[in-house]
């Protein structure tokens, strides 16, 4: 078998048959890849990836925040892995109260060279994985002084959109209120969800979604990545698998895939759903009620995850 018809029958078994069991004291998403293009009915990257680190342990800092509670999460993949996952926790329902402070890979099995990949917060091992732990850190209050990130990194995810949106259609969205970009990045996320708007399991089209008030889980996300661009707000897309909850344990699954918003501040990254919200559960976090219009929208997404997957692969994976 050709090398890159290897590469592609290994992708396509990672999106296929994605499935992990978790430990967890919370409800956790696992983030796994970011977009920061819209084309063709598709979320691209176009941005060039570079290796930033390389350790056995990591940690990955994504936003700073004080009033933070630590989480051990102990992840067991069936299928090896050589993108590792990352756990988080995002906002499902304005105001944005929650943040991932950052996350520490404390191990592996089995033990491997870790690769932290930028733009995007992306972890590659350099030999497949079976099981991981992390030490999460969730906060309830956002550092506006946090210094993990400067912004000349975050403005990469500040670039035009490739959709066709006048502004006459997103005139009646929230801008930047005062320079205050939490605020602006709330009043988007409520103005999305509040509502006016309505999640179907098809693709009308980032466009035709303020014009129609329906779309996809796809549409919301490009959207809302879209207007804080607009509004001067670095944001860029990101897509993972929702947990579960089974018998003490969160099952993850190829059929439990979301896409979801990372917005910039001076704190850091934000991480928020931006569709009509279901179901609750502790802390305020909760995906296993998604409604199944969430997942059959996913089905859009697949090809392009696993074209993304090649690319991350075969860039920056070292043969040995």
């Amino acid at each position: 078998m050709k090398p890159s018809a290897y590469l592609r029958s290994f992708c396509w078994a990672i999106t296929r048959n994605f499935m992990a069991v978790v430990q967890s004291r919370i409800p956790v998403v696992f983030r796994y890849l970011v977009f920061n293009e819209y084309g063709n009915g598709t979320m691209i990257n176009t941005l060039p990836l570079i290796t930033v680190n390389e350790s056995t342990s990591l940690t990955i800092p994504l936003s700073g925040g004080y009033d933070c509670s630590s989480y051990v999460v102990n992840a067991t993949f069936f299928t090896p892995t050589q993108i590792v996952p990352i756990p988080v926790v995002i906002n499902q329902e304005p105001p944005i109260t929650y943040f991932t402070s950052n996350v520490t890979i404390v191990k592996t099995s089995p033990a491997t060279e870790l690769m932290l990949l930028e733009p995007g917060d992306i972890v590659i091992a350099e030999t497949p994985i079976t099981s991981a732990s992390y030490i999460m850190y969730v906060c309830r209050k956002l550092d506006e002084a946090f210094e993990g990130y400067n912004l000349m990194y975050a403005m990469v995810y500040l670039g035009p959109i490739n959709i066709n949106v006048t502004e006459s259609s997103i005139a009646h969205l929230p801008g930047a209120i005062n320079n205050n970009e939490l605020r602006a990045i709330n009043e988007v996320f409520q103005k999305l969800v509040g509502g006016g708007y309505r999640l179907v399991n098809y693709s009308a089209g980032p466009e035709n979604l303020l014009r129609s008030g329906k779309g996809s889980i796809m549409d919301f996300v490009t959207v809302a990545m879209y207007v804080l661009r607009v509004y001067g707000i670095p944001a860029r897309a990101a897509f993972g698998f929702y947990g579960v909850y089974y018998n003490g344990q969160y099952i993850f699954s190829s059929s439990t895939g979301l896409l979801w918003d990372e917005a910039y501040t001076n704190g850091g990254w934000v991480m928020f759903l931006p569709t009509p919200s279901y179901g609750s559960s502790m802390l305020g976090f909760g995906y296993g009620n998604v409604l199944y219009s969430v997942i059959v929208g996913l089905i859009l997404v697949l090809p392009w995850v696993i074209g993304y997957l090649i690319f991350v692969i075969i860039s920056h994976v070292r043969m040995r």
